[in-house]
């Protein structure tokens, strides 16, 4: 990739200790990793207007109808993430900030966990949970799949 440029992202906000309200207002600020599937059209949670409400704050998700996988998923994203510590000798820690893109200020990220690769190298950790309902998404002709709506 000779021809790429790399960029350092900014810290737009340190997301420790920060209350929900204040990260829904940052995140309302641009699009990041979560609103990728909705902006393409594939998100089964929810659809481009959905995010175009959101993100001008007429119209916020209602979480009332699926709080309880929300709590789960959020109080199970540190056992994951050590459990896939343990499981592969990596380090894994935290960077709690909300990053934004230089030159692109609408693009925002907001990371689970970073991962020191064995050559020295990190990664990026997103900690995803599922239940057994769902369980078919995780699955293509017999291989094991990250589902789209996720990759993106």
């Amino acid at each position: 990739m000779e021809n790429a440029t790399c960029y350092a992202p900014q810290i737009l906000v340190s997301t420790e200790d920060l209350p929900r309200e204040q990260w829904l207002e940052y995140r309302r600020k641009g699009i990041g990793g979560s609103d990728a599937a909705a902006v393409l059209g594939i998100s089964p949670f929810r659809t481009g207007r959905d995010l175009y409400y959101d993100k001008l704050n007429i119209v916020t998700a209602d979480d009332a109808e699926n709080w309880v996988q929300l709590e789960v998923g959020t109080l199970l994203e540190p056992l994951v993430a050590k459990i896939f510590a343990h499981k592969t000798g990596y380090k894994i820690y935290r960077r709690p900030f909300m990053f934004q893109h230089p030159l692109y200020p609408w693009m925002l990220a907001d990371l689970d966990y970073m991962v020191e690769l064995p050559d020295g190298t990190t990664a990026i950790l997103e900690i995803k949970t599922t239940n057994y309902n769902a369980k078919d998404n995780w699955w293509y002709n017999g291989e094991e799949i990250v589902p789209i709506y996720y990759e993106s």
